[in-house]
């Protein structure tokens, strides 16, 4: 396995937001979200904003744990890890996405439950609806970097489209974690709001309960997402094709016999290109070729991590002898 070298199209670092810019903003803003909702949870005896203290605890240890996996995961290969350790940043966010369910997800329903058939009366409602303002800004704040960071590597894709295929697992949690932050703001805002119109202090626990919902269901999501990267699933045909198009390309490639290709970590693809090419090469012209083909797949495609090309005689050639 020989791994690709060359100049690479990517933007200058200046320009571009790296995985650990984006983790430690969601990191950034869980964190003062998860002090100022709980000193204001203790004040007013919300149960809403009991949830927004606890998403908020749930959210830095997701982004604490992410940011530890984005670390681990640039790890250089080692003679145990020819491929390197780019993978484990799928079972870091695994991780991740297990503490969203059960920690945001689940106590936020239980709280909220508890507001429903126990109803506690909820006092200086002016602070929570400003903390939940602040909230919902720096929340969607950290959202807008997550969404920068996804529409770099394909900006002419829609936001959920880039969402549905990217690799970035990392930048698709914070994505779900700083959308659920301002979601769940938003919900303890008309929660509240509904409150004060009506006196009825079970809206506090309904809003509660959204967001417990709401944070399950996303994680969920985000768990059979990472699932088909840590099994190795093919990456998308379009991706395929574009591998199979670069190699034939080539002066000397006669055709594509197969290609093989899957993720080995956050935007880093792992190809096998099985490859016909014209009979009187000698080995030195096939050893020259075989760089020919890396480089121009690597140029085509920047998030080729390796590539590596095994010479092969397509089977209706074989049946010939």
């Amino acid at each position: 396995m020989v791994k690709v070298s060359g100049k690479s199209t990517k933007l200058k670092s200046d320009d571009k937001l790296s995985d650990s810019q984006v983790v430690g903003t969601s990191l950034a803003v869980s964190m003062s979200d998860v002090l100022l909702n709980f000193v204001v949870a203790m004040l007013t005896g919300s149960a809403v904003m009991l949830a927004q203290s606890l998403q908020g605890l749930s959210d830095v240890t997701t982004a604490g744990v992410l940011y530890h996996g984005v670390r681990r995961a640039r790890r250089e290969a080692d003679d145990f890890h020819p491929l390197g350790f780019g993978r484990e940043i799928f079972f870091w966010s695994l991780l991740a996405a297990i503490i969203m369910f059960a920690g945001t997800g689940a106590l936020s329903l239980y709280f909220g439950y508890h507001q429903l058939v126990s109803p506690e009366p909820i006092s200086r409602t002016s602070l929570a609806f400003a903390m939940l303002t602040f909230g919902l800004i720096t929340n969607l704040y950290a959202f807008s970097r997550s969404i920068t960071r996804l529409k770099q590597s394909s900006p002419k894709k829609s936001v959920w489209a880039s969402m549905r295929d990217s690799s970035l697992i990392d930048t698709k949690i914070t994505f779900t974690v700083d959308f659920l932050g301002s979601t769940a703001a938003l919900l303890g805002l008309v929660s509240l709001t509904l409150y004060v119109l009506t006196g009825n202090v079970r809206f506090d626990g309904i809003g509660a309960i959204s967001v417990g919902i709401a944070t399950m269901i996303a994680a969920v999501l985000v768990i059979v997402d990472i699932h088909g990267f840590i099994i190795g699933e093919s990456v998308p045909s379009k991706t395929i094709d574009q591998i199979s198009r670069s190699a034939r390309s080539v002066k000397g490639v006669q055709s594509v016999v197969d290609v093989y290709a899957f993720y080995v970590g956050s935007e880093k693809l792992f190809a096998v290109v099985e490859v016909h090419v014209t009979d009187e090469f000698t080995t030195d012209q096939i050893e020259e070729l075989t760089d020919k083909i890396k480089e121009k797949i690597h140029r085509t495609l920047p998030s080729i991590h390796r590539v590596q090309i095994e010479i092969e005689t397509p089977d209706n050639e074989l049946l010939k002898f």
